[in-house]
């Protein structure tokens, strides 16, 4: 075999995979048989298995390499563990090997076993596809017969029920005797591979399993969220932060004055889950106790989730309607209302009520700013605390206006063709907010280095660009500005004319979209307004030729852009504004947002023209 015709140009391809829970003995086995078909095929000799640590272990690692002549070169390696990411105090860790030898037209297996406490049970998810064609899977699963922990004190008998999306003719069959749940498929296509997809784990078939008592989908959410909700509001204790409180504000703030102090005293609390957890045994060498919302305060640290209900937990000793929400992390998950498991659900954002309107609030992302949003909890789901009990939520969606990304060039340019000047970028919102964070968790240098490769790969050829500094790095309330150099050369030159890209930051863009058609909705995650502004000076004997002509077009869903080029007593001028206004497309869509930035692109690549006089042509030949 040297290619799947249900699948053409596939680098490789699944011919089975199997997967079985057994939740009486504790464990799930995975096994894997694939064919390499293409060059590119080789990288899945690398095999990186993901999955939740502490309570969780990867054992059974046993794979082996099959040539095309039959011969079979067993793995005698040893899987090594790594820290993929840390949420609050959880940790994410994977098991990695490498298969050997593997060519174009081996077949690879491999299997392993996720094992777990016998105190647990853990209820299959079953994900059908991935990014590689599958002839044939099994699913299989053993549910528990034990009385469960209902994890509030109760009890449940293990009844379980499914969420799931299938291919047609496919169904999960349930066997009366051995009380087992399976699932044959085969065909199963491989999900797409397109620019600025939405989480695609909620778009492809699969099947989710759970445990529960509840008999409507509203019953689970509203126990569960009540359970929640008591948890939370005991850790909060507003009564203990009622001095703390008072001695934030001032009786004769306004209600907006004293919600933006207590804001901004939680900002000074250090966030652990962007810069560094404390282990339990650090904590009790210090002396730590972690029990209320007050014990945060007192050691002026705590996680995203401790912050986030610290500052609902003041806003409430001040007098505020405040309110929590336990929503989904929009950036790699959606909400599923018909998956009864809480574990969906990531991160806790604040909602007060301020002059009898709700304000959404996250102080819990170290930065953001006062009444925003971080753009992974906005248009997303969850449950949020009312005044009795709980209901589900939808988080506002982002609006342009929030986010703004300004950037100004002062460039002058040389008889020889050399290039000095300043670029200075203005951030705020979510594109501050991610840079921010970033510098928390990795340090202001890193935050330099990582900046200037960005804005450098979206110079001109020639140009070399170096972030001199930061303005406004740690205030919340500002701006985020870039001072950065500029040197080097740029434009193209002929017998009597020189090239220069016009609009500067955007001249070696590539479209947005390139791909003729479009399978999958488009999520561009945030809207925004970027503005660009470029001054070039030029040197004595040079002449603006020509310059590309002003134009502004717009779609219907919201997006805009406009370019102005003006002669300057000295250069040029350009001045560029792309407005995103909206982020959620259905594939339908995609023509006409193709289209869009295809257009915009065009634009983005026009030069301008100079003319140079003979003093400058005999410059020019000189180099």
């Amino acid at each position: 075999m040297t290619a799947e015709s249900a699948a053409p140009g596939a680098p490789a391809i699944f011919l089975y995979r199997e997967e079985k829970a057994d939740d009486k003995i504790h464990i799930h086995t995975t096994y894997v048989r694939l064919k390499i078909l293409t060059e590119k095929g080789k990288q899945y000799a690398d095999q990186e298995i993901n999955y939740q640590g502490g309570k969780f272990t990867i054992t059974g690692v046993d794979g082996r390499t099959i040539h095309s002549d039959g011969s079979v070169i067993p793995f005698k390696g040893k899987p090594y563990q790594k820290l993929v990411k840390k949420n609050g105090k959880e940790k994410y860790k994977a098991t990695v090997f490498t298969l050997p030898d593997v060519q174009v037209g081996s077949i690879i297996e491999y299997r392993y076993t996720l094992g777990y406490e016998s105190n647990l049970v853990v209820a299959p998810r079953w994900y059908l596809q991935g990014p590689l064609y599958t002839r044939k899977a099994h699913f299989y699963f053993l549910p528990s017969e034990r009385v469960l922990e209902d994890g509030h004190g109760g009890v449940l008998q293990g009844h379980v029920a499914y969420a799931a999306d299938l291919p047609s003719g496919a169904s999960v069959v349930y066997a009366p005797a051995s009380q087992s749940y399976t699932l044959d498929v085969e065909k199963i296509p491989a999900y797409p591979e397109e620019d600025y997809m939405p989480p695609m784990q909620n778009y492809t078939y699969r099947t989710l399993f759970y445990y529960t008592i509840a008999r409507t989908i509203d019953e689970y959410w509203a126990t569960e969220g009540k359970y929640w909700s008591k948890n939370a509001d005991r850790f909060i204790d507003s009564g203990k932060l009622s001095s703390i409180a008072s001695g934030i504000v001032s009786p004769s703030d306004t209600p907006v004055q004293k919600l933006q102090k207590i804001y901004g005293a939680v900002m000074t609390v250090e966030n652990t889950t962007l810069t560094r957890e404390h282990s339990d045994a650090e904590d009790k060498a210090l002396g730590v106790k972690i029990k209320t919302a007050a014990d945060i305060w007192a050691q002026k640290r705590g996680d995203r989730d401790e912050i986030t209900r610290l500052f609902v937990g003041l806003a409430r000793a001040a007098g505020f309607k405040a309110y929590l929400a336990y929503v989904t992390n929009r950036d790699y998950n959606l909400f599923v209302p018909n998956y009864l498991d809480m574990s969906q659900l990531d991160n806790e954002i604040a909602i007060v009520e301020v002059a009898g309107k709700e304000t959404f609030f996250d102080p819990g992302e170290r930065y953001a700013e006062f009444g925003s949003l971080h753009w992974k909890h906005t248009a997303t789901q969850g449950i949020r605390q009312i005044d009795k009990g709980t209901v589900l939520v939808l988080t506002p969606s982002p609006v342009y206006q929030s986010t703004n990304v300004l950037r100004f060039a002062s460039l002058e340019i040389q008889p020889d063709g050399k290039v000095s000047g300043a670029v200075r970028i203005a951030l705020s919102g979510t594109a501050a907010l991610r840079w921010r964070e970033f510098a928390l968790s990795n340090g202001e240098d890193a935050l330099k280095q990582q900046f200037t490769e960005t804005v450098q790969a979206q110079m001109p050829a020639g140009i070399e660009v170096k972030v001199d500094h930061f303005l406004g790095f740690t205030d919340w309330n500002t701006n985020l500005m870039a001072m950065m150099s500029v040197t080097g050369s740029m434009g193209t030159n002929t017998a009597k004319r020189v090239f220069l890209p016009a609009t500067f930051f955007e001249s070696t863009s590539h479209p947005l979209f390139a791909l003729d058609r479009r399978t999958e909705p488009i999520d561009l995650n945030y809207p925004y307004i970027a503005q660009d502004t470029v001054e070039i000076k030029l040197p004595p004997g040079f002449d603006v030729e020509s310059l590309p002509k002003d134009t502004e077009f717009s779609d219907p869903q919201n997006t805009f852009y406009r370019a102005k080029f003006t002669r300057e007593a000295a250069g040029l001028k350009s001045q560029r504004a792309l407005v995103v206004g909206n982020v959620i497309y259905k594939a339908d869509d995609y023509p006409q947002l193709k289209d869009f930035y295809q257009k915009v692109n065009a634009k983005d690549k026009e030069p301008a023209v100079l003319q140079f006089t003979q003093a400058a042509s005999t410059t020019s030949g000189s180099q």
